[in-house]
């Protein structure tokens, strides 16, 4: 009886000094993933509303947004204040605010990811792989600086009907002073050896429908 005693005393003690199994972490919840592609709340027919049904009413504002030589326009802003997720859509049919023209994402960390994957931050030679060739773009120090064009690549006409665009920025802005004739109104080859040791970024791109787009 003793010895029963003495185990169940055993027993009992070594409950009270179990050490408790440790909480599990609440599961990771993903960030969403901000895709912008020619479908969808940025297909050729997609509106305003389109866009506060898809990413609310309080994330969407109508503003004045600047464009290149000083011009203002008027466009759908989807966060506004955030600058890594800003995103502006500017419309054929203003008034109705419908069909969009073209879509801009600017700044180098922005999250929206555009078609192939395609993000601003990445090296133009990325681009040039998701394009499969080299392409132009236009000098620096104008209004236009750094822009690229993609005729006669993958990225001219994408599967919705929307053309896709950017601009490229380069370390420090402007180019050195035995690179100044890659300053003004010329174009440079994407591949071009002198230009990648500049090291050029996307730094905003855009999805654009032609006024014909259904």
């Amino acid at each position: 009886m003793k010895i029963h005693s003495a185990m169940f005393a055993i027993a009992l003690c070594a409950t009270c000094f179990a050490i408790p199994a440790r909480a599990q972490p609440a599961p990771q919840i993903p960030q969403p993933q901000y895709r912008v592609e020619c479908r969808g709340q940025f297909g050729p027919n997609a509106t305003h509303a389109d866009l506060v049904k898809a990413y609310g009413a309080k994330n969407v504002t109508v503003e004045e947004v600047a464009r290149a030589e000083g011009e203002v326009v008027v466009a759908s802003v989807v966060f506004a204040k955030d600058p890594v997720r800003r995103l502006e859509v500017e419309w054929f049919d203003e008034e109705k605010r419908a069909r969009p023209a073209i879509i801009t994402v600017f700044g180098e960390k922005n999250r929206w990811i555009g078609p192939f994957g395609i993000r601003n931050g990445m090296t133009i030679q990325r681009i040039e792989q998701i394009a499969g060739k080299p392409f132009r773009i236009n000098g620096f120090g104008f209004d236009v600086a750094g822009k690229g064009h993609f005729e006669g690549t993958k990225l001219e006409k994408l599967t919705g009907g929307c053309s896709f665009g950017a601009h490229f920025e380069i370390e420090g802005g402007q180019p050195p002073e035995h690179l100044k004739r890659f300053i003004g109104e010329v174009e440079i080859g994407s591949n071009d050896p002198d230009l990648l040791s500049l090291k050029p970024k996307l730094w905003i791109f855009t999805l654009s429908y032609s006024a014909s787009a259904e």
